[in-house]
């Protein structure tokens, strides 16, 4: 399994894998296009990591977990490797987005 390891300002240095990045988007209801969009990265990066072929770059995998993270993902490495929506922030970024876009409608 490819573990990449991170070193964000925000968060201590802990270990993601593709699965927990794939099981991320499965709890957010998104695709690995819908994901790679977002988080500015190609699709084949998403690919590439979700499928242990390949580990993303630092700033890549940063760009992907922030977007991730802004939509409600909490990761976690204590007795094992885990991911988790925050059902709250999630809620808050629906909130945010939907106003976001009825601001530009107008």
């Amino acid at each position: 399994m490819v573990l990449a390891e991170i070193k964000p300002v925000s968060r201590t240095k802990m270990k993601v894998s593709g699965k927990q990045i794939a099981a991320a988007r499965e709890l957010l209801g998104i695709t690995q296009p819908e994901l790679a969009a977002a988080a500015s990265v190609s699709d084949k990066t998403i690919v590439n990591f979700e499928t242990n072929k390949t580990e993303p770059y630092p700033a890549t995998l940063e760009k992907i977990l922030t977007e991730l993270e802004r939509r409600g993902i909490e990761f976690s490495n204590g007795d094992g490797a885990g991911v988790r929506i925050n059902y709250a922030k999630a809620a808050e970024f629906a909130r945010m987005t939907t106003q976001s876009r009825s601001d530009s409608d107008q």
